[in-house]
């Protein structure tokens, strides 16, 4: 953001741009452990095969929306997308809604997905404005959305459970409509219209360790050095995949495993959202263990994180909801202070433009359409084996970020620069359905 911008500005733009990162949390995964449920209420649909196909299709459209508003970032400003995303949302949240069949519904929530899949631009757009001089850290800044992002997490497992429980679940879906317009409303009158920054200088654009960079300043450098230089970025970008991956594989089902088992409802949906309490809880310790462990942190927050899942598994196959619920929480210690640990690395990589972050989003939006294809198939021969594939997915990416190097920044350093390339805008899954 602009260096112009005013320090009560800058707080007003941090809380929307905050807001908006909540929103398209809440929206798009208030319902993820409901889904069987929904449609069985609403459409008297009872195969577990629907709940894959719909979060496929919803995948789809993310992934093919997300390269476009990358590529828009690079002509209009992130404000100006942000609220035609939103006021999109509207319109899909109210077809929603009213939607009379599964298909239907299902197309509408494409719509909602791809035109809220531009709301990924805020995190880069909130860590611009967190870092701005005089003000805090990037270390800070990242703990900060993982905070807003954990919180938003509990809520929208409450929203969801809300919804649910309605007479007319479709009253709480028509609601978001309203939500996307006031915000909306809130991010053109307080977020500022960044010019979009089409060329950079030569030096800069060359600078930093971006592999672009690297092979355009050094054209002359053997296939095998170049290979050196490339290949932590391309395990730093196998292991996020992984991860995120890994997170999503096994929430489809869990609550509908729970259930199955006897489980209240309502009971079920609080041990889903345990892990989101964990991450909450891990992040003011964060720092502390960064600055400890060093560039170990990423591997023990996979390997944490991975045994909570297999725990879990066990405990499941056992029906002992405490060891479930300890399971749940280790789990989420480990993914809180990986994620955090992983996105320093990302922005460390591409800093905080909109286009270059949004390639990346394209990225694990891959991954997140696979995973509930692999979620279904491997939920027919037990509905807890979702578990187990996203245990194996973070112990492969502990070994991934092993071999990278990643770095971690001192408590007090100040980011580098943002190093786009010579066409990219200088201004993070959010998952779309997560």
């Amino acid at each position: 953001m602009s260096s112009t911008l005013s320090s009560t500005g800058a707080r007003r733009a941090q809380v929307v741009l905050a807001g908006v990162v909540a929103l398209q949390l809440i929206a798009e995964t208030a319902l993820t452990p409901y889904w069987p449920l929904l449609f069985r209420r609403l459409f008297g649909v009872e195969e577990l095969a629907a709940t894959g196909s719909y979060l496929a299709i919803c995948r789809v459209a993310g992934l093919a929306a997300l390269p476009l508003w990358g590529l828009a970032a690079l002509r209009w400003p992130v404000r100006t997308l942000l609220v035609t995303g939103l006021l999109l949302s509207a319109v899909f949240d109210l077809s929603l809604a009213l939607a009379p069949t599964w298909w239907s519904f299902a197309g509408f929530s494409a719509g909602v997905v791809a035109s809220g899949s531009v709301l990924v631009l805020a995190y880069p757009a909130l860590i611009a404005v967190t870092e701005r001089p005089d003000t805090t850290d990037r270390r800070t800044g990242v703990v900060t959305f993982w905070a807003v992002f954990h919180v938003a997490a509990i809520l929208a497992t409450l929203v969801g459970a809300g919804i649910v429980g309605l007479d007319q679940p479709r009253w709480g879906l028509a609601a978001f409509a309203l939500v996307d317009v006031l915000l909306a409303v809130a991010v053109l009158s307080l977020v500022p219209a960044e010019p979009v920054r089409r060329r950079v200088d030569a030096g800069d654009a060359l600078s930093g360790d971006h592999p672009a960079a690297t092979v355009a300043a050094e054209p002359h450098l053997a296939g095998v050095t170049r290979w050196r230089r490339l290949r932590p970025w391309l395990v730093l970008v196998a292991a996020v995949v992984a991860v995120d991956a890994a997170l999503a594989v096994p929430r489809p089902y869990f609550v509908e495993l729970l259930v199955r088992q006897g489980v209240d409802a309502s009971a079920a949906g609080w041990l889903f959202l345990a892990p989101a309490v964990a991450s909450l809880a891990m992040l003011p310790f964060a720092s502390f263990l960064m600055d400890r462990l060093g560039r170990a942190t990423a591997v023990v927050g996979a390997l944490l994180g991975a045994g909570g899942l297999l725990a879990q598994a066990l405990a499941a196959a056992a029906d002992a909801e405490l060891a479930l619920l300890a399971g749940r929480l280790a789990f989420g210690a480990g993914a809180g202070l990986l994620l955090v640990v992983l996105d320093l690395a990302v922005f460390d990589r591409i800093g905080t433009g909109g286009a270059a972050f949004s390639a990346i989003e394209t990225g694990r939006s891959a991954a997140l359409f696979a995973a509930p294809i692999v979620a279904t198939a491997v939920a027919g021969a037990w509905l807890g084996a979702p578990l187990l594939a996203g245990a194996v997915l973070l112990l492969a990416a502990a070994a991934l970020l092993a071999l990278a190097r990643i770095t971690m920044p001192d408590r007090e350093q100040r980011p580098r620069p943002s190093t786009p390339s010579p066409t990219q805008e200088t201004e993070h899954v959010l998952d779309p359905v997560h």
